[in-house]
Formats: C-alpha cells, structure tokens, sequence
C-alpha cells in the first residue's frame, strides 16, 4: 500500500478529503442559505399563517390592525380562549441576523347597507426582505378558499396589478406596496373610490397609466 513519509496510506488521505468534500457540499446551501426555491415557498406559508391570524383577530375586534405582532401572539382568541391567534413569530428565512419582522396592514371599514352593517377586513402582508426577493409575495390564488370579503377582494386585486407591474424589480415592488397600504391609511374614503371605479387606487400609484384612461366599472 502506497504511504508517505509519515506512514499515513494515499488512500487515508483521499478518503479524509472526500469526507471533508461531503460534508462542505452538503453544508454549504444551509450555510448561505441557497435553497432559494424552498426559502421562497417557507416566506410565503410564513405570510399565510400571518394573513389567517390577523383576519381572525380583526373579526372578533372589528377594528384596525396595527401591526403590532405581538397582539396576534398574546391574545387568545375570542371563540377558543386557550389558544392564541398566532402560536409564534416567524421570520422570512432569507433574513440576517437581525431579524425584521413581517409587515402586516389591516384595514376594517363597516358598510351600512339598509338596516344591515356589513363588515369587511382587508390585509396585506410584506415580506421585509421583498426589495431583493421579489418572489417573496403572497399569490392571488392563495384566497382562493379563503373566503375574503369585498375589501379584500379589492386589495387582492389591486396587489395582484401591483406584483405584475412591477416583476421582478423588488425594490419597485416594494416602494408601491407600501405606498398603496399609506392610501388605505390616510384616506377615509379609499373604500368608496375603489368600489365606484376598480382603476381608481391603481391610478394613484401609476399615474402614467391611466391618466388619459376612461373611468373603469367597478369589480
């Protein structure tokens, strides 16, 4: 058997090399987090638990949410005491060590219709981290079986115009989300625009695109 000088065999050295190799192969993507596909698909399932448990605490509340995660995980919820709305934070797993929370908007606007009060919750959830990941973005097809309401809807709506006007530029994507939850923040009767015309918030945040367009039927 072949050895060196020291009396260690060739094929010692080789097998602790290919060992070594192994092991920094399959530690390298947890390491720098490569698993982009996965990273993207767990960011997303993070959003989802985050958009069930705020609708739920807006139901029972009938108000605003703040943003304040900490209600979602320190409230027990209205109908089953013993648990809470949101059993633990979870961070997008693209996040560094200081980790950023999830930025979650809800919005409750009350409609009266004939003696009936109509009660809609809106919420839009952003990844912190969706200027360099794009993809991280709540799909329309999630509120699929969700059973949104009309405000909801409008929002899914308009955030889905959003994510494929902007594609893949994150930080574009980014600016007009945010923009987008500051108009539903600040103006009283954002409601009622968008019920009369479906363009209207549209128009606010892409002005160039509808300009010179005609007045669109509602939703």
């Amino acid at each position: 058997m072949l050895r060196n000088q020291s009396g260690i065999s060739v094929y010692t050295v080789l097998s602790i090399i290919l060992f070594v190799a192994l092991v920094f192969i399959l530690a390298v993507p947890n390491f720098y987090n490569l698993d982009k596909e996965k990273n993207v698909e767990d960011c997303i399932n993070n959003m989802k638990q985050l958009w069930v448990a705020t609708t739920d605490y807006m139901r029972d509340t009938n108000a605003d949410f703040s943003g304040d995660l900490s209600l979602l995980t320190k409230t027990p919820k209205a109908q089953d005491p013993k648990n809470k709305y949101l059993q633990s934070l979870t961070y997008c797993p693209e996040t560094s060590r200081a980790k950023s929370e999830y930025i979650v908007f809800g919005k409750y606007v009350a409609e009266q219709i004939g003696t009936e009060t109509k009660h809609n919750y809106g919420v839009i959830i952003l990844c912190p981290n969706l200027a360099k990941y794009p993809k991280h973005f709540l799909p329309k097809a999630f509120y699929e079986n969700m059973d949104p309401t009309q405000l909801q809807n409008y929002m899914i709506d308009d955030m889905d115009y959003i994510d494929k006007e902007t594609g893949s530029n994150g930080i574009r994507k980014e600016e007009m989300i945010k923009k987008y939850i500051e108009i539903w923040k600040t103006d009283a009767n954002a409601f009622q625009k968008r019920k009369e015309n479906s363009t209207s918030l549209r128009a606010m945040l892409f002005p160039d695109k509808f300009g010179a367009a005609e007045p669109t039927v509602a939703d």
